[in-house]
């Protein structure tokens, strides 16, 4: 049962290849009985001498291509060439008629989000709300030619989707439509060979509430598919920020927290928000960055890094972000090989699987002291 299953799946993938190889086959032995009748009665009648003269006039009839370089005489060739003519009419009229419709039927499911994606080195962009299109606008404003394609998945409208793509036509965008909860949705999507997987808080889905409960299931969904790429998600709330911290998690936002921020920094400092919120917006090379740090700056001082990107990058340093090494099995064991040390490490190389961790999240230092000590896992963050 397991194995029609899978021969009904197969069949169901390439169903239009394989209903397009059948009509040309179909076509084949058309010709080649044509080929084999004509040569019955036409040899040393007319100027059709060989098998393969007469495979020539059988394609060339029946196509209703008709060069007129090789024809039939007698009275039966002749009523064979006829019913070829109209064999030829019936067959290829059939044949572009379905061509035709597979490309109309192509283009009907790439509309409606039902194609699969065959791409790579992707950003998946999971779910939809405003946040989402401030992140097509970022990339639309800052894209270069290097800019991969964008798959959303997303359960929007027909007509909300061709909306977004007339907007951002600079930007290449596929659609999906379903839910990304679904393994299924996801890997229509090819997510394991995602550069970027970013998970929103949707709101996207009718007669529904969004919830966090379906971006941390959509999260660890993604990672049992084991994805390449790393994966960024967006929530409501912090609370359940300990039920992700995973290794390819590598960023999480809060929904609504840096708005609130601003607006209560506003009472205070009215003019702080705006200024924040126009260089969030990243525009013409004016913005935030991560930078790495040139190896000759391990061990400096923050004081002479700050001045490093000042004089010679043009770039303000805002802080550092230090990101905390993974560690593994071996790190977590003790020195001495005692026999609960070698159960343990033989049984995760009997399950296959990679054990890896990270110590904490990222530190973030926001204008550290001057004489702090440059470290070989930081990263600066300039504007």
């Amino acid at each position: 049962m397991k194995i029609i299953a899978t021969i009904n799946k197969i069949l169901n993938r390439y169903r239009s290849i394989i209903q397009l190889m059948k009509k040309v086959i179909f076509i084949l032995i058309v010709v080649f009985l044509g080929a084999f009748a004509i040569m019955f009665f036409e040899p040393g009648y007319g100027n059709i001498k060989h098998f393969f003269d007469a495979i020539w006039w059988a394609l060339v009839t029946i196509t209703t291509v008709g060069y007129g370089d090789l024809y039939p005489v007698t009275f039966w060739g002749r009523i064979i060439g006829i019913i070829f003519i109209f064999l030829g009419f019936i067959i290829f009229s059939t044949f572009t008629a379905f061509i035709a419709s597979s490309f109309i039927d192509q283009k009907i499911k790439e509309r409606k989000g039902l194609n699969k994606v065959k791409l790579r080195n992707h950003f998946m962009l999971c779910g939809w709300n405003n946040s989402s299109r401030k992140i097509l606008d970022f990339l639309m404003e800052n894209q270069d030619k290097n800019l991969p394609p964008i798959v959303l998945i997303n359960e929007l409208e027909e007509a909300d989707i061709s909306v977004i793509k007339n907007h951002y036509e600079s930007i290449d965008i596929r659609f999906i439509r379903g839910d990304f909860t679904n393994q299924e949705i996801l890997n229509r999507a090819n997510v394991t060979e995602a550069a970027q997987i970013i998970l929103m808080y949707d709101k996207s889905k009718p007669d529904s509430s969004p919830s966090d409960e379906r971006t941390i299931i959509a999260a660890h969904n993604i990672l049992y598919l084991k994805p390449k790429g790393k994966i960024n998600l967006q929530l409501k709330e912090g609370k359940y920020l300990p039920n992700i911290q995973r290794e390819k998690i590598s960023n999480v936002v809060i929904y609504g927290d840096v708005g609130g921020n601003l607006l209560a920094n506003s009472t205070l400092n009215p003019s702080v928000p705006i200024f924040i919120q126009e260089l969030l917006k990243h525009r013409k090379g004016v913005g935030f960055k991560e930078q790495n740090i040139p190896n000759e700056f391990v061990g400096s001082t923050y004081l002479e890094l700050f001045d490093y990107f000042r004089e010679k990058k043009n770039l303000i340093l805002l802080g550092i972000v230090t990101v905390q090494p993974e560690f593994s099995i071996d790190d977590i064991l003790s020195d001495d090989t005692s026999n609960i040390d070698n159960f343990i490490k033989h049984q995760f190389e009997l399950s296959g699987k990679k054990f890896s961790v990270r110590s904490d999240t990222s530190n973030v230092k926001i204008k550290p002291n001057d004489d702090y000590i440059i470290l070989d896992t930081d990263k600066a963050i300039v504007m």
